[in-house]
């Protein structure tokens, strides 16, 4: 497994179960972790979270889906779509393994989706799809992008 792909499935083991279900917010981490991360957990396990790698500066999105059974490396489709339709992002992300998919570089662009919804936003794999609630994600993330540097 590539290097980027074992520190953010580390990461992201330290703070599965810790999440809340009802609401976006901070992700909790390793403290000694070198990521910011905030996530959204639904109640069976499925999560969305995005993350800054503080070492490298680089904003990537993690997606949990429990009902996955993806081969480790395999690349895995990537979709992003607002409540109104407008935005569709389709990219390739990297299962980290049978359940994480893992979206680097091309983040900034689904993320700029996500910040657009009013209500809702999906992100899919072809296989599986999530919605997630858009109220506070903006908010949430916002410590996230400037760790990395950035902003909405």
């Amino acid at each position: 497994m590539r290097a980027v792909g074992r520190l953010v499935l580390l990461g992201l083991a330290c703070g599965w179960s810790a999440a809340r279900a009802t609401d976006w917010g901070p992700w909790p981490l390793n403290p000694q972790s070198h990521f910011v991360a905030a996530g959204y957990k639904h109640d069976d396990g499925g999560a969305l979270i995005v993350m800054c790698d503080t070492d490298r500066k680089l904003i990537s999105l993690a997606l949990e889906e429990p009902r996955a059974n993806w081969t480790q490396g395999t690349a895995i489709k990537f979709m992003t779509r607002t409540d109104d339709g407008a935005q569709l992002n389709d990219d390739v992300g990297l299962a980290v393994d049978k359940t994480h998919v893992v979206l680097t570089e091309p983040s900034t662009w689904h993320l700029n989706a996500m910040g657009k919804a009013h209500g809702t936003f999906a992100v899919g794999t072809g296989e599986y799809a999530r919605i997630f609630p858009a109220p506070n994600f903006r908010n949430a993330v916002e410590p996230v992008l400037k760790a990395c540097g950035d902003h909405w």
